[in-house]
């Protein structure tokens, strides 16, 4: 069975429509996954969390709220039950070295504006600059621009407000502005960081 929404499928696998929690499992496992990558690099913690969220889901799914984003309240679910799981294994293992990869590697246009060296050595740059921002910094630039989460989306993440995530982006992106050439803040502006 093919369902037409979020809120759909939702409603089908919290009935306990195991076709649906198939299929619920199967559109979000990959970006669960590529997610977790981006707030730890302990695999086997983030295999854990994940297995452990699913199995979570369906023993409480007759207790669980609705929702109209799937994604959203998945994304939030992980992030908090890798840190729980990382807390009850007495280490934290975030890691943001990675953090913008994949939107650094989908730059296609650059070739048009600066040689592979330039763009080499302002990649190298910018994931420098991103790693030394605070971890809270990163996760916020990640979740808006790499995930696309609104601010709203992201206080619920985090468990902050949503003036307190404008106020974190603000000092990354005004951070970053100060490490780049005129010509990377075009790049970034493109990718809609600016």
């Amino acid at each position: 069975m093919t369902y037409t929404t979020d809120k759909d499928l939702w409603q089908c696998f919290k009935q306990g429509d195991r076709e649906a929690f198939t299929q619920l499992y199967n559109l979000h496992i990959e970006d669960l996954l590529i997610y977790g990558y981006k707030v730890t690099s302990d695999r086997q913690l983030i295999k854990d969390s994940v297995h452990d969220l699913f199995l979570h889901l369906w023993r409480t799914r007759n207790n669980l709220a609705d929702t109209d984003s799937i994604k959203f309240y998945l994304y939030r679910s992980l992030r908090n039950r890798i840190m729980r799981n990382s807390e009850k294994n007495n280490h934290v293992a975030i890691d943001y070295a990675n953090l913008f990869e994949n939107i650094i590697g989908e730059l296609s246009f650059e070739d048009d504006l600066i040689s592979n060296e330039q763009l080499n050595e302002q990649q190298q740059r910018l994931k420098q600059a991103i790693q030394q921002l605070p971890k809270r910094q990163q996760e916020i630039i990640q979740l808006r621009y790499y995930h696309d989460f609104g601010f709203d989306k992201i206080a619920e993440i985090m468990h902050i407000n949503n003036q307190s995530v404008r106020n974190l982006l603000h000092r990354a992106i005004t951070e970053l502005r100060h490490h780049f050439t005129p010509l990377l803040l075009f790049l970034l502006s493109r990718l809609g960081v600016f």
